[in-house]
Order: structure tokens, then sequence, then C-alpha cells
């Protein structure tokens, strides 16, 4: 069995300070406030939307409905624990980061395209920077417990091939795809508001970049990148991966109308670099909200999924 299960859709990485104090607007939107309250850690309120239970249901019902009952199996605990565990932990690296640059969080939602920490601090792009690029590292450490646990398992071997009647070994080996794609995508995709596309910013003004001319770049960037995306769902029938490159689009075109309204002060992402009049360098106190709206904590699986 060489090739590998279809792995979960990708997943859309970011944080979302909106929901902290400050003067840009909330990102927060009737749509991305269905949902239910599931624990807390470390003090962290977590809260799944109501589409999340859904989505693991069509997926189970889908892995079952060819009648291979491993297949279906497969499916359910990559789609659900396993999903739920590595977007969980994502998440929670963009939140410890915040707390390190003496920031805020409030709460961590999960929903079908991934997972947003909402969270806020006083910092500059470096500080952004730090933040953006927590997530995707937690990629690394939970990529070594899965190699670990496939080694225990196997004999001591590691590798990613599918073998028959080695259910949990291919469980680790499909976690461990899953792991390296949200990493790499959430990484190097520099697409707002990706994970990698928060980086990019940072890295923008970091470099000595005008606002507003980060923002024109932003957009572009992302558009293209959206586009790409979309195109890839349709080529693979990757449904979910055309639903994230729309919502970057979506979320691309927000930032290009503030930005050509000279409100950048009004954007989650800028807001705090303007002088809150427009899109003029600037300083402001407070924890103003450094958001990229939505998204996963990573891209659950590769692209190549057919999810």
């Amino acid at each position: 069995m060489s090739s590998h299960y279809a792995p979960p859709a990708p997943r859309a990485g970011t944080y979302d300070s909106s929901q902290n104090p400050g003067n840009a607007q909330s990102t927060a939107t009737p749509f991305m406030e269905r949902t239910f309250p599931c624990g807390s850690l470390f003090g962290i309120p977590i809260k799944i939307h109501v589409l999340f239970p859904i989505y693991m249901l069509i997926t189970a019902l889908y892995g079952f409905s060819g009648g291979d009952p491993e297949y279906g199996a497969m499916q359910l605990l990559l789609n659900g624990p396993v999903l739920f565990g590595t977007v969980l932990v994502h998440e929670l690296g963009h939140c410890f980061a915040t707390w390190h640059v003496g920031g805020q969080v409030r709460q961590i939602l999960l929903w079908p395209l991934g997972g947003l920490a909402y969270v806020g601090h006083d910092g500059d792009a470096s500080d952004d920077l730090k933040v953006s690029i927590a997530g995707p590292l937690t990629h690394i450490p939970q990529s070594l417990v899965w190699v670990v646990l496939l080694a225990a398992s196997n004999n001591g071997q590691v590798s990613l091939t599918l073998e028959r009647d080695a259910f949990f070994a291919n469980l680790c080996r499909e976690a461990i795809v899953i792991n390296v794609a949200l990493f790499a995508f959430n990484l190097l995709v520099p697409a707002y508001p990706l994970d990698g596309g928060r980086i990019f910013c940072a890295s923008l003004l970091l470099c000595g970049v005008g606002v507003s001319t980060a923002a024109t770049v932003t957009v572009y960037v992302s558009a293209v990148l959206a586009l790409l995306i979309i195109a890839l769902g349709v080529y693979l029938y990757n449904v979910m991966s055309i639903f994230v490159g729309a919502w970057v689009g979506a979320k691309a075109y927000e930032l290009y109308k503030v930005n050509q309204q000279g409100r950048l002060d009004l954007h989650p992402v800028f807001n705090k670099y303007c002088d809150g009049g427009g899109s003029n360098p600037g300083g402001g106190g407070g924890a103003q909200p450094r958001s990229a709206d939505a998204g996963a904590g990573g891209i659950a699986g590769a692209l190549g999924g057919s999810g």
C-alpha cells in the first residue's frame, strides 16, 4: 500500500486579536460566533464552530461509503481527533508567543477551515513575527511525537509507506504527513490571512516598507496565491482547498478596500502602525487588534488531499 489515505484538506493558519481592546473594528461576524464551548486549556477558553462536527460527520460518512471499514475509521480519526489536536496545539503556539511578548489571549476557536486564536499585544512588527511564526513551529515537535509513536509501533522502523494490517502505524504516518504539510503551507505560503501572510507583512514592515505599500504588496501577492489555491483545488477535486482559496481572496479584497479608502487604521493587522486617522505610520498605545480573521492554525493535510 504505497498511496496515502485522503488527508484532511488544507486549513488556513492564522490568529485574530480583533476581540481585544484597541482602535480597530472587530472582525468577528455573526457566522463566526455560532460556536459552543469545549472546556479550556491553560486558562484559555476553547470554542468549536457548529460546522466542525458536521464536517467530521460528512468526511466519516464519505470514508465508510466505499465499504472499507478501515478507510472509514481512518478518515474519522484524521478529520476528528488528529485534526482537532493538531490545530489546537498550533493555536496554542500563537497564544504562548503572545504571552511571551506581553500580550493578551481571549480564546481559541476551531472551525472547518482550521483554527483561530484571539490574541493581541502592544509590541512592534518583530513581536508580530514571533507570534505569527510560533504556530507553524509547533508542527516540528508534533511531527517528532508521531515519529516516535510510529517507531514504537513498527519495530523501530520509520517509513511513510502504508502497510496492510498496520492501522495504528498508518495513522501515525498520516499524522506525520499532515503536520509536515501544515508546517510548510503555513510557513511558506505568504497569503494573507494565513500565518505565512502575516509573516510576510511583518517582514515588509521590519524592512522599512511603508504601511500602505506593505498592504498593497500583501493584497496582490495574496490575490495571486488565492487563485492558485482555487485552481489547485479544482484540479485535485478538493472542495476544502477551493474554500480556503476563496476565503484568502475575500480577505485580500477586504484589505484592498480599506487601503484604497486610506483607512488602514480600521484594519486589524495594520491599524497599530497608523496614526488613527488613515494609513500613515504612527504609534498609539493599547493592545490594538492584530488579526487575520479566521483560519485554522494550520493546513491540515496536504494540498493534494481529496477531502
